[in-house]
Order: structure tokens, then sequence, then C-alpha cells
């Protein structure tokens, strides 16, 4: 906390105070998806007496500098290389009188709250180098005619963490290969991202290959590299870059000649175990993984193993492994970059907290854009736009009553939806005309359905035997169109009306449903109800042309032996044969 006391002999001010409600703000992304921020605070002032001043004001100035220093072997030292910019400023005028006049302040206590909104595309704070650094600052100041300026500051700092859907978080990173006659690795961490301040864990599968062979020491190191660029907006420009790497931390093992070897995979007998590797507590020892205003930071994991081989000499097997540092707002960072809270238990909190982060709330997301190409006006897919090759609306199952006006617009054939459902009440009336014979047979015994589609009553529409949804290249009685390479935009005529007898939804719920567990007829009802099947027509083939002669009812298709087959002529004589064939041996 940035605290100001004075005494009243001198400053005439007890308490000056910068207070924020969050001491850091968080992004979550990178700079092109991160959501904005907002920033709150309060200016307190505190007077024992009254305070004549020029001016109360506040600022929030955010400052990135860059620099090098490039030893030289000469005598005259090296070079230095830096340019500091100004790339944000944001001032709030408290008290503000005028130029060259002055206020007196009575005394008392005074809060002035001060907010602003923080793009997401801002830098994040980047703290721990000497000389390189992407900071923000208050500072709060009263002008005085006659006396110093009162004057405090307060560091602010933004963090920019990972998202819970982010990849890193989630993928594993693995190093596998073979050495041909040597050694079989695979080296891998559980998640690329690591949190700032925890520690690495690194597992480790070593299976020799060559009889004899032997596995040394085996070196970890975890290494920072800095690319730093004096003028990164401007692209045409020549480049002022400087590029610096340092090893983080450093780990070494040795196997346990008393193990010995452990079998792999039920197959292979090799080494397999995990090492866990304490980051630095400090930013001035590590820094996270960061690529703003010049400032590009990068981590990665070297491996080293050490091969004795049988004959003497000694191979090494080296490895890399990319990986990433960032900061989570669990583990909170002091003025001085060093975490807070720096147990193992507040570590472990940490990751915990990002393992069981859960989905981002629904109030948050109320008024996020949708996509820019989804047409609002209706979700029919495909639509009338589609072509010719795509069925759309003669093909739908459900050519019912329920808006027939819209299904017109949409329908381009010749055929309109309404001359559809004219039809389809023409020929529910031409069922009634047929006589129903009596039930005979349960639809199960043939295989069908007993759903609301079922026969369950002589109240519902006749079908027709060609109902198979199913393309076919067998020949029928009536001409038909090949399909060819594409799919024909509407059936043909008849095809139409016979896709058209099948109910709607509406129509189908209000029909009686035939019980499940209703039991299959005796062999006796069966004989007997046979013989009183009147002798079956001759199969009509329907044409373009619609009468009352060219339909059967329901009943009749049912009890056509050849319903599920072909329908050609040689294929009906039989099916006819067959069916007299049985009706004979009932009468004997």
């Amino acid at each position: 906390m940035a605290l100001s006391f004075f005494g009243a002999s001198s400053n005439h001010a007890k308490y000056f105070d910068i207070r924020l409600d969050e001491d850091y703000i968080v992004f979550r992304g990178g700079e092109q998806e991160a959501a904005s921020a907002h920033l709150s605070g309060k200016l307190l002032l505190c007077l024992s007496e009254p305070l004549s001043m020029k001016y109360l004001r506040l600022h929030l100035t955010g400052i990135s500098r860059v620099c090098w220093h490039v030893p030289s072997s000469s005598a005259g030292g090296g070079r230095k290389s830096w340019r500091e910019r100004v790339f944000y400023e944001k001032t709030w005028k408290f008290r503000d009188p005028g130029k060259s006049k002055t206020e007196i302040l009575p005394a008392g206590n005074y809060e002035y709250p001060f907010d602003v909104i923080l793009e997401g595309s801002m830098p994040e704070s980047v703290e721990g180098l000497h000389d390189t650094y992407v900071t923000y600052r208050f500072k709060a100041e009263i002008g005085r005619k006659y006396a110093k300026d009162i004057i405090v500051r307060r560091p602010l700092r933004i963090i920019r963490t990972l998202e819970a859907s982010a990849l890193e978080l989630s993928h594993v990173m693995s190093v596998e290969n073979v050495w041909p006659n040597k050694i079989e690795y695979s080296i891998s961490t559980p998640t690329k991202a690591i949190i700032f301040g925890t520690a690495v864990q690194v597992d480790f599968k070593l299976i020799p290959l060559l009889k004899g062979l032997t596995i040394g020491n085996i070196t970890t190191q975890l290494v920072e590299s800095h690319d730093l660029t004096l003028n990164p907006e401007d692209p045409h420009a020549i480049r002022n870059t400087y590029k610096n790497t340092r090893t983080i931390l450093t780990d070494e093992h040795q196997l346990d000649a008393d193990n010995g070897l452990e079998i792999i995979d039920e197959s292979a007998e090799g080494y397999q175990f995990t090492r866990f590797l304490d980051l630095p507590k400090t930013l001035t020892r590590c820094l996270q993984d960061t690529d703003t205003r010049g400032i590009k930071v990068r981590h990665k994991l070297k491996f080293r193993v050490q091969l004795l081989n049988p004959d003497g000499h000694i191979s090494e097997l080296r490895a890399t492994l990319p990986v990433s540092i960032f900061i989570s707002p669990s583990l909170p960072i002091d003025e001085n970059n060093n975490l807070v809270d720096q147990t193992p238990r507040s570590a472990q909190r940490a990751i915990d907290t990002i393992a069981q982060q859960a989905p981002p709330l629904y109030g948050d997301h109320r008024f996020d854009q949708l996509y820019s190409e989804v047409d609002l006006s209706g979700y029919r897919t495909p639509g009338p736009a589609s072509g010719r090759e795509t069925p759309f609306g003669c093909l739908s199952r459900n050519l019912s009553s329920e808006n027939l006006a819209s299904m017109n617009a949409l329908t381009t054939s010749d055929i309109s939806v309404s001359a559809l459902h004219s039809r389809l009440s023409n020929l529910h009336a031409t069922g009634h005309n047929h006589p129903s014979p009596p039930e005979l047979e349960d639809p199960r015994r043939l295989g069908l359905p007993t759903d609301y589609f079922g026969r369950s009553s002589g109240s519902h529409s006749p079908v027709t035997p060609g109902l198979s949804r199913r393309p076919s290249d067998e020949a029928v009685g009536h001409d038909r169109t090949p399909s060819g390479a594409a799919t024909p935009f509407c059936p043909q005529f008849t095809e139409v009306e016979t896709l058209s007898r099948v109910p709607s939804y509406s129509t189908a719920v209000r029909t009686i449903v035939r019980p499940c567990d209703s039991e299959l007829p005796d062999y006796q009802a069966v004989i007997s109800s046979r013989s009183a099947i009147p002798t079956p027509q001759q199969a009509h083939v329907r044409t373009g042309v619609r009468g009352s002669g060219t339909h059967s009812s329901l009943v009749e298709v049912l009890h056509r032996p050849g319903l599920f087959r072909s329908r050609s002529t040689s294929h009906a004589d039989d099916s006819e044969r067959r069916l007299r064939l049985t009706q004979a041996r009932a009468q004997v």
C-alpha cells in the first residue's frame, strides 16, 4: 500500500493514498481475444486543517523500456542500446480551479472515486529483467503554489493468464524416438502450460536395446530465452535485436542400480520414473512467457542422458521440449516481484483451481456477438437456393396441413403442396369405398411395427405397395427417370403421391395405438379365417391417372406374400400361385 502520512507543520495532509478495488488486473487469453477489464478505486485524502492547492490529479501511465548492453573486449567498454516509450496515459482531474488560481480545501476526509475500462489488447506487465520492463504506475499529486507538491505513487500489475479451455492446459508434450541398437526413449510432461512458482513434472521411459548398455547421469535443464527488439512497431525498418539465454534450473538424476530393470508395457524391460522440478518463486530469476512491446520470452526443457556402452565408450542422448510458463491469479505477486505465499500448499491450490475451473457463466456472455454469417431468418437446411441436387420441399415426409402456404413458397417443382394435400383427401375418401375385410393377422407376423403407423382401426388411409424410400433399379410398371450421378430435386409424379401417404405427426398421435402385448392368433384361428379370404384380385400398377381401382387397401397389402419382393411380373405370378396353393390346402 502506498501510504503517506504528513505532519501538520509540513504539508498539512495527514493521509494521502491510492486505494484500488483489485490489487491487479487479469486478462484471460491473448491480446486478440481477451475481453476488457474494469479498473476502479478511490483516492483518499485526510486533512487536519485547510489546505491551499492548485490542483488534485491522478495519472495512470504505461511505460515500456527495452535495453541491453553488449560487452566489448576493448578498453572503451561495451555498447548500450535502449529505447523507452509511454504507450498509455490516463488522467483524472478531481480539483482544478484554473490556471494560476488556487483553492482552499477545508479540513476533513475526502474520497475521490475513479474508474476506467482497460482494453484486452493492452500489454501485460513484464518485470524482472535489469533494464527491460513493461510497467504501469499510478501517480497522485496535489499541486501547491508556494510549497512542495504532495505526491504518492502506486504500481499496477496487469496479468495475462490462460483461459480454462486453452490447449496448452490439456495437451501432453512428449518426445519419443528410437536410437537403433541403442535405446528407445519417451520423455513427456502432462501439460505444456506451467504455473509460475509451481513445479514441472517430467515423465521418463527408457528401454535399452543393446545388451549390456547401462544408463548414466540424466540431466534436465529449464532454459529461458530473451529476444529483444528496439523498434517492434516499424516492420519496414531494419530490426535492432538482441538475443540472450539463461538457465533457470538444473536437475541431475542417477538411476538406482539396486532396483534394476522393470517390465514396461508387458513387452520390454526398461526404466520408468518421474522427476519434479521446482520453479523459482521470484520474477527476477524466472519470467513468464510473453511477446509484447519488443520483449519476447520463451522456455524449453533440455535433456541429456548418458549411455554407457559395453565396449567402454559413452554416448549421449539429447532432446528438448517446449513449455510455457504463465502467472496464475491464485498466486499473487508483491511489489518486489516475489510470490506472496511460497508454501507448497498454495502452489497445489493454484494447480487444483486451474484443473477444476468451471465453464464461463451464461450471464457474462449474453451480449456476445453472433457469428456474422448466420442467417437468422430461418435454419432450413438445405434451402431453396441449394441447387437441384438436393431434395427438399416435395420429399418431406410431413406433407400435411401444417403451414402449407409456406411450403408452397419453398417448393420449386410443378406440383404444389396444396395439390398434394388435396390428393391425400381424395385418397382417404377412396379408401373407404373399398370393403375392408376383418382383421386376420397380427402385423408382427410380417415383421411390421405395431406403432401409430401400424393398422389399428379402419379409419386411416389405405397404403399402396410402393412405400419403399430406398431407390431401386428394378423395373416397375410406369416410366421412371434414372437417378444418374446427382439426386433429382423432386421425384416423379407417382412417387410424390406415394411419399405423401405417410401421415403427419399430429395425425399419428391421434391414432389409437395397438397394444404391444396382444397375443398372436393360434393355428386354428388362422386356418378358419383363411377359408373366408376371397380370391385375390389382379395387382394393379399405378400410373399418373388416378382412379378408384388403382389402389388396394392396407389389409390387402399386408396379406400379399410378395410385399417385400421384386415388383416384376414373374414374381407377382409366383405370389398368386403360392397364395392359391395355401388356400387349397386350408380347404381340404
